[in-house]
C-alpha cells in the first residue's frame, strides 16, 4: 500500500496475472489464449494492446491503439526483424 492506495493481483490456475486492480478501482485486464500466451490487455473493457501469434506462439502481431508492430522469425526460432508503423485514428464509439 502507498499514499496513493493499493493494488490487487489476481491469477488464474497457471500462474497467470489476470486481473490488476489500480487504486482508483479500475481493472487492468489480462486475457490468455488456452496454452496461457498472452492474447490481449484491456483497462475495464477498453482496448489497449492486442497480439496475435504464429502456430509456434510466437508474437507476429501487436497493436498499442495506432502502433503496430510486426515480427519476423528466422528458420532458428530467433527473432530476425520487427518494424512499428502507425494507423490512421479509428473513431471509438
Amino acid at each position: 500500500t502507498t499514499p496513493q492506495g493499493a493494488l490487487a493481483y489476481e491469477y488464474d490456475p497457471l500462474s497467470n496475472l489476470t486481473t490488476l486492480t489500480l487504486p482508483t478501482g479500475q481493472h487492468l485486464n489480462h486475457l490468455y489464449y488456452g496454452s496461457g500466451h498472452l492474447h490481449q490487455m484491456n483497462l475495464d473493457g477498453q482496448l489497449i494492446s492486442d497480439m496475435e501469434r504464429d502456430d509456434l506462439h510466437r508474437e507476429i502481431y501487436r497493436t498499442q491503439g495506432k502502433l503496430t508492430s510486426c515480427f519476423g522469425y528466422d528458420s532458428m526460432g530467433r527473432k530476425a526483424w520487427q518494424y512499428a508503423t502507425t494507423l490512421p485514428a479509428e473513431k471509438l464509439s
